[in-house]
């Protein structure tokens, strides 16, 4: 029987840098929108997407990578990857600028789906070893392990 590493319940749990980021997000979505946004928007963008059961608009600033002309963003487990699946049609403020988009859950058995989370992790190396089990490098057969247990979206402008 293989067991997963489940991310933690409670806020208490989570790491020390995922607590400051969620105290700072608007902070965080403030900069992102203004003149000052280059502080930030090397790295992070904001996503605002619809909730599929009440309909609300979200905002949230995530950490992103670019492969091409494409942009992607990785999570383990959270309610706003599951959101896009019902809705993909979303608005993301990048580099300064709001953009409509449209977002792709992918397949986490795919070649993009392990290119992605490579291209993200080799990227965003301290949230390989915070948030996936992944070794810094990142090691190819951790990669191929967390993809499967991990969300990937593809975002195109």
């Amino acid at each position: 029987m293989t067991t997963t590493r489940a991310l933690p319940a409670t806020e208490a749990n989570l790491p020390l840098a995922i607590r400051v980021l969620r105290r700072l997000k608007p902070v965080m979505l403030a900069v992102l929108g203004s003149p000052l946004h280059g502080v930030l928007s090397r790295d992070i963008l904001a996503l605002s997407y619809r909730g599929r059961r009440s309909g609300r608009t979200f905002t949230l600033p995530l950490s992103y990578v670019t492969i091409g002309e494409h942009l992607y963003l990785c999570t383990r487990d959270s309610l706003w990857a599951r959101n896009l699946r019902d809705e993909p049609a979303v608005e993301i403020v990048l580099r300064g600028r709001r953009v409509p988009a449209t977002a792709h859950v992918l397949d986490s058995a795919s070649e993009e789906a392990l290119a992605g989370l490579r291209a993200f992790l080799g990227r965003n190396p301290h949230t390989g070893a915070t948030l996936y089990d992944v070794r810094r490098g990142p090691d190819e057969s951790d990669l191929r392990r967390e993809v499967l247990r991990s969300t990937v979206v593809r975002l195109d402008r």
